[in-house]
């Protein structure tokens, strides 16, 4: 359970048609950041640079970066078909999974590059989709469908501090927050859902929403990590 949870939700503006409004806000850290994570890379320092800084939690004061909020179906209340096609990458650059959290609908293909000049080898953690467990030479591509929502924690077996994260979602209809702490989920039909976030280590929030017409601004703000994480990535 998260302590002290907290969320706001206002109507901001009164535009469009009953069939589709944008919803739009922020996600927040409002507890006491962890001390930052400098990752040294030894032997490999040449390819990779000899240090840089762990991506696991990135504040801009209390701004959340690569939190990914998407919506849920509730009974009833079917979320109508929208192009789901899109380009989604996966790069291993500089012995870091660039980006950090890739989000993508389900059904979405994942096209994983590795763009750095020695060996890697991306080992995928999920339950609903096939593994990835394959050694990457330099220049090597590898395209992937994600077939089932799930969350998939992503490693490389030859370097321990490179992790990432794959938001595989039921639809479509998701963002992932930038530096700002903003998303945006665009063209969503009247009806009612469930609005959800998830953050690596600050956990998952969720609350129902009443989409008619209205655009909507939404707050989530986590007040402490979540229990049981690691904060070494």
């Amino acid at each position: 359970m998260f302590k002290g949870f907290f969320l706001t939700l206002s109507l901001f503006a009164l535009v469009g048609t009953a069939s589709a409004a944008e919803l739009k806000g922020t996600v927040t850290f409002s507890g006491t950041p962890p001390p930052a994570t400098i990752h040294k890379t030894g032997r490999y320092s040449k390819a990779c640079g000899p240090e840089f800084a762990g991506q696991t939690l990135l504040l801009k004061g209390k701004n959340v970066q690569n939190a990914v909020v998407w919506l849920t179906e509730k009974k009833g209340h079917a979320l109508k078909d929208k192009d789901a096609s899109g380009e989604f990458v996966l790069d291993q650059t500089k012995c870091r999974y660039a980006p950090h959290v890739v989000a993508m609908p389900r059904g979405g293909e994942l096209t994983i590059l590795s763009s750095d000049p020695i060996n890697h080898n991306i080992h995928t953690y999920s339950f609903d989709n096939d593994p990835i467990n394959l050694m990457f030479i330099p220049g090597q591509e590898h395209v992937q469908e994600f077939e089932e929502a799930e969350i998939v924690k992503v490693e490389c077996d030859l370097h321990s501090w490179m992790q990432a994260w794959i938001v595989v979602t039921p639809n479509p209809y998701y963002s992932t927050t930038l530096e700002s702490g903003a998303f945006t989920i665009p063209d969503v039909p009247a009806g009612n859902y469930t609005l959800n976030v998830w953050h690596e280590v600050l956990g998952t929030q969720s609350l129902e929403v009443e989409v008619s017409g209205a655009n909507q601004e939404i707050h989530f703000d986590f007040p402490e990590l979540a229990e049981q994480v690691s904060l070494n990535q």
